[in-house]
């Protein structure tokens, strides 16, 4: 059977490609520990890679939001933030392995034989495994547009990827990965909006990519209303108990937290702490240990990285 043998949470910021320097020294902390993970993978031999993040109105929109997708074909990032475009290989096998587990355990996984991922995705990549070598299974989590699973529908779904792993007639070793959060705020409009400036980019994040007359213009746009941010509020007390909850394993207290209170505390960015729970569901067993914690409002965003090696 197959074994799980490492996880690795962690945040994400488009400011790290567009605004390292800004980080400062917490930032390179950030940098040098995400590098630290990626020689620990290497040295725990993991050769497969299950990786769950989400999207940013990229590939999904109100149009067709499935809360839950999986990658069982080809995948390539948008390159988007200064992100290379991937060519993601994909672990095919284990990945319609997980689906059909989760259609034979009540989780209905959207699926895409041709699937598309940001830097939620490209920048875990981008750190922990730029040359490509490591095959992954992308999962993505639908942590933008409300209403959004709950924190336990995520924790479920990561016990059924558990399963589905373990009985996997291989002997592989596969280590957990989950990009997002912890804090932050994204200048994205709420779909109920009535301000004029608001208007165009709601109409794309309701009717999808094909609204977009003017791509480039639009991303664009998009990239400015972002790095035009030259610092951003950052929820540390609340940061730094949450990876309290995670670190002693206080996992019902996190699956009980709603989407109302996540966005109060930790921002609309925040919800992004659904993936960790995906990744809490398949390593409850395992040591979690806090790597790094950085808050840094120049790249907008509470920095964590939590190490989970076997127990």
């Amino acid at each position: 059977m197959a074994e799980i043998v490492a996880g690795v949470a962690m945040s994400h910021s488009p400011m790290i490609m567009t605004n390292e320097a800004g980080g400062g020294e917490k930032g390179q902390n950030f940098i040098r520990t995400a590098s630290k993970m990626k020689e620990w993978l290497n040295e725990v031999g993991a050769e497969i890679i299950v990786l769950i993040s989400d999207d940013h109105f990229n590939s999904y929109f109100y149009d067709h939001m499935p809360s839950f997708t999986i990658g069982i074909g080809d995948c390539e990032g948008w390159g988007d933030w200064q992100i290379p475009e991937y060519q993601i290989p994909v672990q095919k096998e284990l990945a319609r392995h997980i689906l059909d587990a989760g259609l034979a355990n009540n989780v209905d996984f959207a699926f895409t034989m041709k699937m598309k991922v940001d830097h939620g995705h490209t920048q875990a990549i981008y750190f922990l495994d730029p040359e490509l070598t490591i095959p992954v299974v992308p999962i993505a989590v639908n942590t933008v547009a409300p209403p959004l699973p709950t924190m336990d529908r995520c924790f479920q779904v990561g016990e059924i990827v558990r399963q589905a792993i373990e009985s996997w007639d291989t002997d592989k070793k596969v280590a957990i990965v989950a990009s997002g959060g912890i804090s932050h705020w994204v200048p994205i409009p709420k779909v109920e909006s009535e301000k004029p400036e608001d208007q165009g980019l709601i109409k794309v994040l309701v009717n999808g990519r094909q609204e977009i007359e003017q791509l480039d213009e639009y991303l664009t746009t998009r990239e400015t209303r972002v790095t035009q941010i030259k610092s951003g509020p950052v929820n540390e007390e609340w940061d730094r108990e949450f990876l309290r909850l995670i670190t002693e394993k206080d996992f019902q207290a996190l699956r009980q937290w709603s989407p109302e209170y996540i966005e109060e505390n930790g921002g609309n960015g925040g919800q992004e702490i659904h993936n960790w729970l995906v990744l809490l569901g398949i390593l409850q067993d395992f040591k979690p240990e806090v790597a790094c914690y950085e808050a840094i409002p120049e790249w907008v965003t509470g920095m964590g990285i939590v190490q989970f090696k076997q127990g």
